[in-house]
């Protein structure tokens, strides 16, 4: 529920849009004329006014389709996440009340539209009972352009922008171009849950209750107040570039190189132009500043660690070690894990994984290249398991020689019995048992001819092999 929270902002209806809907159906020149700026305002006021005017005139045109509670329902029924702020309570926040009400909207009118063929005036005001819901809920970028194409390539095939409606031909140009963005996006799977919507299409059709001439035109003020919205949003966050590169000169030297830094301030300028709400009276550039700040700030806290510590881990480290700074100050001394518990009013387990994962990774390599004399790294006092050392292949062969040695000092008898119970040069260890039935001696005998030859082995070379035991 916190990501429909935070990045889904409540859009302000106009109380002008809702109110006469059929002056914006009749065409969009009553919109892009109510859309022009006041005099005495700055820029980013009226580029604000003209895209949450634009904005809320395309969720009220999209709201006309039933498809789209089929759609948001789809999307948002199985989130599993919730709003920090309701989380204790268990209250189900805004969102999830307007998609209950849109489920319940939309499961009525298809029942409706079914028994009585979308006809009956309680058909009627299910349709406006579901579009009002539909326009409450708060749509996120993302959901109205994937809304825009899905729709574009459903009705694609029903909708024929011919002639008759004698289009502007910049504006059938944009409806062109837009219906094939919309066509190779849905082919492509990037508008998701398409082919999942409408696999029932032509049941699906029941519940418009337009005439071909009314989709049609319904499609195409569509389409132009998408093109206006996302115009006007573009136009504000080039005008507002400037405070980016200024925010995130602030920022150099950091682990980003300045262009990565203009980039994440860039995602939060984006962030901030669809959340800004004009009629609060704020300036927007003030605004701006703090998402763009916060976009900055988390790229940083991302890349600054080899493993990434959540934004809420980084505060809580971060006040940690405050905290830890203020008692040395009082104390003289450094605090102890339970001193350091009590002042931060956290418990000790709390305390230690914190201080963990606050932990910094060193390189395994050193990366000091071209210095004259480089400093070593951890690497550098790991023992390599790849390959055997010089040291050992030494030893092995002098330890292979003594043995060899050994074994020729004795006697053939000594030596095969030594030789066959210890696997030396055949790898096969025999018992006493076998030896003594190859050599027809009795296992007593053969035990104690081999006590005999260790003996000598001990008088010899005892010294010699005990140094390669350890």
């Amino acid at each position: 529920m916190r990501l429909l929270t935070e990045y889904m902002p409540v859009p302000e209806v106009s109380d002008t849009v809702l109110k006469d809907k059929a002056a914006m159906g009749a065409g969009d020149d009553a919109v892009y004329a109510s859309a022009e700026p006041e005099a005495g305002e700055n820029r980013n006021l009226q580029l604000a006014r003209q895209i949450d005017l634009f904005k809320t005139a395309l969720i009220s045109k999209l709201s006309g389709f039933p498809h789209a509670a089929r759609w948001l329902l789809g999307k948002y029924s199985d989130r599993t996440t919730v709003d920090e702020q309701n989380e204790e309570l268990n209250v189900p926040s805004d969102a999830d009340v307007l998609l209950s009400e849109n489920s319940k909207q939309y499961q009525l009118l298809r029942s409706l539209t079914y028994s009585s063929g979308g006809i009956g005036s309680e058909c009627a005001e299910a349709t406006v009972m579901l579009s009002d819901s539909l326009i409450k809920f708060p749509y996120a970028f993302e959901d109205l352009v994937s809304l825009v194409d899905i729709i574009l390539y459903a009705f694609r095939e029903q909708v024929s922008f011919d002639d008759a409606y004698e289009f502007n031909p910049k504006h059938a140009d944009i409806i062109n171009k837009r219906v094939e963005a919309a066509v190779n996006r849905s082919k492509s799977g990037r508008t998701g849950q398409s082919g999942i919507i409408f696999d029932e299409r032509q049941q699906e059709c029941r519940l418009l209750c337009f005439s071909d001439r009314e989709l049609n035109e319904l499609i195409r003020e569509i389409v132009l107040m998408e093109h206006k919205w996302l115009h006007y949003r573009k136009e504000l966050a080039a005008v507002n570039a400037k405070l980016v590169l200024f925010i995130a000169n602030q920022y150099k030297g950091s682990f980003l190189d300045f262009d990565d830094l203009v980039q994440e301030g860039n995602t939060g300028l984006l962030k901030a132009v669809d959340r800004f709400k004009y009629r609060l009276g704020f300036q927007f550039s003030t605004y701006a500043g703090y998402w763009i700040r916060q976009a900055i700030s988390r790229a940083l806290s991302r890349s600054e660690r080899v493993v990434r510590i959540p934004c809420g881990q980084v505060a809580a480290i971060n006040k940690l070690y405050r905290s830890k700074d203020e008692l040395m100050l009082k104390t003289g001394a450094e605090p102890g894990i339970k001193e350091l518990a009590d002042y931060c009013r956290l418990s000790t387990d709390e305390v230690n994984q914190l201080l963990s994962i606050s932990q910094t990774s060193v390189a395994l390599q050193s990366s000091d290249e071209g210095e004259e004399e480089p400093s070593f790294a951890p690497i550098d006092f790991l023992e390599q398991q790849v390959f055997n050392p010089s040291f050992k292949m030494i030893a092995d062969a002098q330890l292979e020689r003594l043995l060899r040695n050994a074994v020729d000092g004795l006697s053939p008898r000594e030596a095969k019995i030594i030789c066959a119970h210890f696997g030396v040069d055949t790898g096969q260890q025999k018992t006493l048992q076998d030896i003594g039935n190859e050599l027809n001696l009795t296992r007593e005998r053969v035990r104690q001819i081999q006590a005999m030859a260790l003996n000598k082995i001990k008088l010899r070379y005892g010294e010699q092999l005990v140094s390669f035991i350890g």
